[in-house]
């Protein structure tokens, strides 16, 4: 989306409300959030406000510029890069506007090449970080001209990701962006479109219809871990295969990615390990018979992608960094000839 003449990437729509000196950005269509789950322990109507990997890019002719943004419901943060190379991270307090000053290290321009960068070191990156719903309020160029990225100054390649709070990226901390996803998109020279919704990954044919009419060169499906002690398997059966068939006829080329459900979410402390592996398996099966059933379906499977559990983080589900780190290199060797 263009907007304020710069490229919101993953941001589907603005909202104004009332005592904002701003637009709330969201990641998904009205239409996708009114068909989301409500009810006890469906929790779509919040998480679908958190404005993880939504990401501002814009190139400004002065090396000097300032970005206002807010947090709305909650203390946020935003990672700042230039191009591939981290600048830094700024605190959003919540209920306010903060003005932060960009300024280009003068020796960015001095770097040598070093290989292939996904990003022009020219585009400026400010990505919301996890679970807060983000503010913008405006870019000032300091007198220069602001604009948004060319074609050739952002990666080629985009794969929309859809999942639940692992994909997402939970456990890495609030003001990490070593998610494995964002570490799996610059191993492969792509970008990642995170959709995923933490604790409410229920594909919901609202979410159905909306995934799968954005323009995408690659779909990564991680399905069933938030369903399995909430929906029986028959549920699953037809949500998933909604959203598996709606993918594949808009886009008949792309290849889907598909992962059976995470091991670890088996054997979660506090859970009945037996229902939920029993559940699992028939879940499993369910993709096992989509990437049969429909062409160009990619099928990974998860036991292997991070099996150490020291590489979790402190609730026993999320990975920590290092888990994060371990997931994209395996992925990545699941993906680099796929993609």
């Amino acid at each position: 989306m263009i907007y304020n003449d710069a490229e919101f990437f993953n941001a589907e729509r603005v909202i104004e409300k009332e005592g904002i000196p701003g637009v709330i950005l969201n990641r998904y269509s009205r239409k996708a959030v009114d068909g989301l789950d409500t009810g006890e322990d469906r929790r779509g109507a919040v998480t679908q406000a958190y404005g993880n990997e939504i990401e501002i890019r814009f190139v400004a002719e002065k090396d000097s510029v300032d970005i206002h943004l807010g947090a709305y419901d909650k203390d946020g943060y935003v990672s700042i890069s230039n191009g591939d190379y981290h600048n830094s991270v700024a605190y959003l307090p919540q209920d306010g506007i903060t003005r932060i000053r960009l300024e280009r290290h003068p020796r960015l321009r001095l770097l040598g090449d070093v290989g292939p960068e996904r990003f022009s070191r020219e585009v400026w990156r400010i990505t919301y970080l996890k679970r807060f719903t983000p503010v913008f309020a405006g870019i000032d160029g300091m007198g220069g001209s602001i604009r948004p990225p060319s074609p050739d100054e952002i990666p080629s390649k985009t794969m929309l990701a859809y999942g639940s709070s692992i994909t997402f990226g939970a456990g890495t901390g609030p003001m990490s962006v070593l998610t494995h996803m964002q570490i799996l998109a610059q191993k492969l020279g792509i970008q990642v479109m995170n959709k995923s919704m933490p604790g409410s990954c229920f594909c919901e044919f609202s979410l159905g219809d909306y995934l799968s009419g954005i323009p995408a060169d690659y779909y990564f499906y991680e399905l069933g871990g938030n369903m399995r002690l909430r929906y029986s398997p028959g549920v699953f059966a037809k949500r998933a295969e909604y959203l598996v068939s709606k993918t594949r006829e808009r886009n008949p080329g792309a290849p889907i990615i598909l992962l059976t459900v995470y091991p670890l979410l088996k054997s979660i402390p506090d859970e009945d390990h037996g229902k939920a592996a029993a559940v699992i398996g028939k879940y499993d099966e369910t993709l096992h018979m989509l990437s049969r059933k429909y062409k160009n379906i990619h099928m990974i499977d998860s036991a292997g992608i991070l099996s150490d559990p020291r590489m979790l983080s402190f609730d026993g589900l999320h990975p920590s960094g290092y888990g994060n780190i371990e997931m994209a290199a395996n992925l990545y060797e699941k993906l680099k000839n796929i993609i």
